[in-house]
């Protein structure tokens, strides 16, 4: 029986590697060469970033479709290999051959597709990115070395993975100006607190009742380092034991309460409205849209305890 099994497993692996191997006999001939340098293209208009731009990394191009029924059932796969290798080292860019704006980013979001998403918005036949690459079928996958040449050319995301584990990092040269980092107040972290520290207004009623608190407010740092989308996240009381409280009956400490929550929130995000253009995120060297959270403490200082 043992025999009959290992006999059953290693059929079934070379079958699964046939038809692998016949998926891209079939679809991967006419891609670009192993060797061949990949052709160059605009990754991001604002900033004038190209894929030339992305040299020193590794990078993956996988062109789909969210129309394609097969680029769907490889979706799982390719989210397991981003989550796997996705790095400042090895750069995802997904160019989709959609022609519908709303389909096109309404699967990118249903999916939770990680790395970057490009569409000429063109049909595949009509796309100058897909002449380009020779491309006949999607999915269709390259691998681009450090050095901006092909090292991997399929039709089959396990092959991705299989060459995404074999990557010689050593080759690796990222440019100070290109490496990724998330959005920063101008000055860093201790100019930050220093205008927390000026501007937040601590509220009167929770001073009186000795209470303090921390509301954590979430907002958009946009590629200019606007800040915009100012929202509440989290918003608590900490410290409710101070005697101006605990003299309170059941009922008026749930509405001290629920005021002064209210004033800790419209307080936070008064003072994040109130702060200047931070330093925007940059991934891989681009400038891009960053939901950040910060909290704010509301503490009081006491030279003698009540």
């Amino acid at each position: 029986m043992k025999k009959l099994i290992l006999l059953f497993t290693l059929f079934a692996a070379l079958t699964a590697n046939c038809r692998a191997e016949d998926l891209d006999s079939l679809y991967a001939q006419d891609m670009l060469g192993i060797g061949t340098e990949a052709p160059d293209f605009v990754i991001d208009s604002l900033s004038n970033t190209s894929l030339k731009d992305m040299r020193g990394r590794y990078v993956v191009l996988h062109f789909w479709a969210s129309w394609c029924p097969d680029c769907r059932k490889d979706m799982p796969l390719m989210s397991d290999i981003y989550d796997e290798h996705a790095s400042d080292s090895v750069i995802f860019i997904h160019v989709s051959f959609d022609t519908d704006v709303e389909a096109w980013q309404k699967y990118i979001k249903e999916s939770n597709m990680g790395g970057l998403q490009l569409s000429e918005l063109k049909k595949m036949k009509e796309s100058a990115t897909a002449q380009a690459y020779k491309l006949k079928w999607i999915p269709s996958i390259y691998v681009i070395n450090t050095e901006g040449k092909v090292i991997l050319k399929t039709v089959v995301a396990e092959k991705l993975r299989e060459r995404l584990r074999h990557l010689d990092f050593s080759k690796v040269r990222i440019p100070r100006t290109r490496v990724s980092r998330m959005p920063q107040y101008p000055g860093g972290d201790t100019a930050l607190r220093y205008f927390l520290a000026r501007n937040v207004n601590y509220p009167r009623t929770a001073n009186n009742y000795g209470l303090e608190g921390q509301t954590i407010v979430e907002f958009m740092v946009g590629v200019d380092g606007t800040i915009s989308d100012i929202n509440v996240k989290a918003n608590q009381i900490t410290v409710d034991d101070k005697l101006p409280f605990r003299k309170l009956a059941g009922d008026e400490k749930r509405v001290v309460r629920e005021k002064v929550l209210n004033m800790f929130a419209e307080e936070a995000k008064r003072v994040v409205g109130l702060m200047p253009k931070w330093k925007p995120g940059v991934r891989f060297g681009i400038p891009f849209k960053v939901k950040y959270e910060m909290p704010i403490n509301y503490k009081i200082h006491y030279n003698n305890e009540d």
